[in-house]
């Protein structure tokens, strides 16, 4: 759950998180999407349309999974809209320090995930 202090640009890496867990937990990726994997001026609403797809084939995808794929799918699913209660995601080009507090929510999420589900490869 994103804090309350936090910046757009960290709640944006948060949500890229969750949508890149979604992903690995349906089996769209095989190794969950990182900030990196973009160019450092990519604005986040930018990455995260990239990451996104509708959310219900996730849903199906994941029924067929087995192990920690599917809670971790719910659990990205539950998270998804404390970041989209806080507002939108920036749009326009990202400053370095953007880019760093964006990283730092990804990070910040990806450890929650990791703990929580560490048999998946994240």
């Amino acid at each position: 759950m994103p804090e309350q202090n936090e910046s757009p640009y960290t709640r944006s890496g948060r949500l890229f998180a969750a949508l890149a867990v979604l992903r690995l937990a349906a089996g769209t990726d095989t190794t969950p999407a990182t900030p990196d994997d973009h160019s450092p001026k990519d604005h986040p609403q930018g990455r995260i349309d990239r990451l996104a797809l509708k959310p219900a084939p996730y849903d199906l995808l994941t029924k067929s999974r087995t192990g920690a794929h599917w809670p971790a799918a719910a659990e990205a699913f539950r998270r998804i809209p404390d970041f989209l209660d806080a507002g939108p995601a920036v749009t326009g080009p990202m400053t370095e320090k953007g880019l760093v507090e964006h990283k730092a929510g990804y990070e910040a999420q990806m450890a929650l995930f990791r703990e929580k589900f560490p048999d998946l490869p994240m």
